[in-house]
């Protein structure tokens, strides 16, 4: 496999599941790029932005720098976040997501992306997060285009998602909603620019993966709501609308027809 002009990204995925809904992020990192002429390894300068972004977190919200950012320990008030091992108050927490969320402007443009499944949704022979995963494999696979190679890192603990992806590197039908054929048919578009197998790692070693998480929670928590399945605790805490505080910027709306917030809805087909 040759490399493409464009160079190569890496995917950080992570997902989140509550009945009806099965959600899965992936945020976007340059790994490779061409500079003044030269191949360069860009991914360093990315880390760095990541590092200084959890510094600020920790210097804002007085919360320790060696916790690991989990949306659902966040916002449950739990874990010890708060110096010297306190938990964080509801409005502490909830400010925390917030901003968190709304200074994620250090990543490029359009890094973002969500895909979801309800209980009904059926993709390629696939269900629930299944479903939802194969759907973002599609996105990632248009994002991607034919100028630039990719990878992949998912959250350690779910080795059906590897099966998931190898499947993908193979066949990955893709209908007219995404391709525009015009008498409805698929074609395989599969993850054929990504050189290598799927990788895991833990989520408290990647900052990457742990602002997928965050995001993916707080999509779900936004499709819980826009459908009346919030409890009201959360309502009132603000929890429902914390999806809107990502930097607007990171998000690939581009990804997305029915909606302008770059959640997409994976249809059965």
């Amino acid at each position: 496999m040759k490399l493409r002009s464009g160079g190569l990204d890496i995917y950080y995925i992570d997902e989140t599941e509550k009945h009806p809904f099965s959600v899965v992020t992936s945020v976007r990192v340059p790994f490779l790029r061409e500079v003044e002429g030269e191949w360069t390894f860009v991914w360093s300068d990315y880390l760095q932005r990541a590092v200084e972004w959890r510094c600020r977190i920790t210097a804002r919200h007085s919360v320790r720098f060696s916790k690991e950012l989990h949306a659902n320990v966040i916002l449950a008030h739990q874990g010890q976040y708060k110096k010297p091992e306190n938990n964080l108050r509801p409005d502490e927490a909830t400010a925390l997501m917030s901003d968190a969320l709304a200074s994620l402007d250090f990543l490029e443009p359009q890094s973002i992306m969500t895909a979801y499944a309800d209980d009904r949704t059926v993709l390629m022979g696939e269900r629930r997060i299944n479903a939802a995963m194969l759907g973002l494999f599609q996105r990632i696979r248009r994002q991607l285009g034919d100028d630039r190679n990719g990878m992949i890192i998912f959250d350690d603990g779910k080795p059906e998602y590897i099966r998931l992806y190898r499947r993908a590197t193979r066949w990955l039908p893709t209908g007219s909603a995404l391709g525009g054929w015009k008498d409805g048919s698929s074609l395989n578009l599969s993850l054929d620019m990504f050189p290598k197998d799927a990788n895991v790692k833990a989520s408290k070693l990647s900052l990457f993966i742990q602002i997928a998480d965050l995001v993916a929670y707080a999509a779900r928590l936004k499709l819980e709501r826009e459908h009346g399945l919030l409890p009201a605790k959360r309502e009132k805490r603000g929890h429902g609308i914390l999806y809107d505080s990502v930097f607007k910027d990171a998000l690939n709306t581009r990804a997305t027809g029915r909606r302008n917030d770059a959640i997409v809805p994976i249809l059965s087909r």
